[in-house]
C-alpha cells in the first residue's frame, strides 16, 4: 500500500476530525513533507480534502475513482481490471472469457472513448460517470438473455437506491431513468466457446452516470439524459463508489445465478416506467403507437395497439409518448 492509501485510509477513519501534519506523519512513519505530497496525489485523484491552519486536514469526500485494491477486498472471488479511461469495458471483458475461462471478473472505467449500447450505438460515457462489466462464467440460451438484462436494471436500481439512496423507474428492456431522463444503460452480451461453440459465458455492461457535471452534457442529450449527482463536488460527504460497485456485483449475482427463477420481475414491473402508458414501437424501420399493457415472465413486453391487437416484443426500441 503507498503512503497516499495508507494515507486516505487513516483520514477516512478520522473523517470528523482534522488531524495534524505532524500527527499523520507519525502515525504513518513518514516525514511531515512526505505526507503533504501524499495529500496532493490524493487532491489529484479527485479527493476533497480540507487543510486548515493549525488545525490539520480532513477529509470531506472521496472522488468517484476506484482502486482495484479496495475492490478485490470486496470482492475477492473477481479478477479486478480498473482504468481510468477505456475504450469500451464489455469489449474488454470478452477478450478476458477467452483467457481466464471458467473465472468471474469485473472491468471497471470511469470513462469510455468507444462506449455502445443496443444496436451498435454510441454510448456517452465521459468522465464522472461508472462504467463496468461484470464476467460471469454462465451458460445459458438466447431466450435468457431478457431475463439476465431485466435482472441487471432491477440490480442496479437497488444498489443505487441503497448506496446513493436515490430511486429509479426501469424503462423496457435496459435503462434506468431518474426523474424522467436517462441514469442508466445496461448491455447484455454472451461469450462464445472457441471449443464448444456455445454461448459459455454473459457479460453484463452497465453505464451509470453517477456524477457527471450537468452543464457537460451535450445539447442533443440534455432533454433526455441526467447523472444522480450533478458533478463530483455533489457526492454525499461518506460516498464511495467502491461500496457501489461491491453493492451493484452481489445483487447482480444474486439475481443471475438463480436464474430461471424469475421472482424479481415483479420489482422489475413495479419500477416500469412504461406500463399502461402510450408508447411509440420502433422495429427496423417501422414504428406504431401502442399500449404498454403488460412485461410477462420472459421479460417480454406486451403492447395493444389501437385496433385491440396484442403484440409480444421480445426485442424493439420504445420511446415514451407525450401524450397520455
Amino acid at each position: 500500500m503507498t503512503s497516499a492509501q495508507q494515507l486516505l485510509h487513516v483520514l477516512e477513519q478520522q473523517r470528523e476530525q482534522y488531524t495534524s501534519g505532524q500527527q499523520l506523519a507519525k502515525m504513518l512513519g513518514i516525514s511531515r513533507a512526505a505526507v503533504w505530497k501524499a495529500i496532493e496525489v490524493l487532491r489529484d485523484q479527485g479527493h476533497t480534502i480540507e487543510g486548515v491552519s493549525n488545525r490539520g486536514y480532513r477529509l470531506l469526500s472521496l472522488s468517484s475513482l476506484l482502486e482495484a485494491e479496495k475492490l478485490t477486498a470486496l470482492l475477492p472471488e473477481y479478477r479486478i481490471h480498473v482504468f481510468d479511461t477505456l475504450d469500451s469495458t464489455n469489449r474488454y471483458a470478452k477478450v478476458l472469457a477467452t483467457q481466464v475461462g471458467g473465472e468471474k471478473a469485473l472491468v471497471v472505467a470511469t470513462s469510455q472513448s468507444g462506449g455502445r449500447g443496443r444496436l451498435g450505438r454510441q454510448f456517452f460515457s465521459p468522465r464522472g460517470g461508472l462504467y463496468l462489466s461484470v464476467l460471469l462464467p454462465l451458460a445459458f440460451n438466447l431466450e435468457a438473455a431478457g431475463l439476465i438484462t431485466s435482472s441487471a436494471a432491477v440490480a442496479t436500481a437497488r444498489a443505487m437506491e441503497e448506496v446513493c439512496h436515490k430511486t429509479c423507474q426501469i424503462k423496457w428492456v435496459n435503462d434506468l431513468f431518474y426523474h424522467g431522463k436517462k441514469v442508466c444503460g445496461i448491455l447484455t452480451e454472451g461469450v462464445l466457446g472457441v471449443e464448444s461453440a456455445r454461448l459459455s459465458a454473459v457479460v453484463v455492461g452497465i453505464g451509470i452516470n453517477l456524477a457527471v457535471p450537468l452543464a457537460s452534457f451535450p445539447l442533443e442529450l440534455a432533454d433526455s439524459a441526467t447523472s444522480l449527482f450533478d458533478g463530483p463536488a455533489s457526492l454525499p460527504p461518506q460516498f464511495d463508489a467502491h461500496v457501489l460497485v461491491a453493492a451493484l456485483v452481489r445483487e447482480l449475482e444474486g439475481l443471475v445465478f438463480r436464474l430461471p427463477d424469475a421472482a424479481y420481475l415483479g420489482e422489475y414491473r413495479s419500477r416500469s416506467l412504461i406500463l399502461g402508458k402510450r408508447v411509440e414501437v420502433l422495429q427496423g424501420k417501422n414504428s406504431y403507437g401502442a399500449w404498454a399493457r403488460e412485461i410477462d415472465d420472459q421479460a417480454r413486453l406486451v403492447v395493444e395497439t389501437d385496433d385491440g391487437l396484442r403484440q409480444v416484443l421480445s426485442s424493439a426500441e420504445i420511446s415514451i409518448r407525450l401524450e397520455s
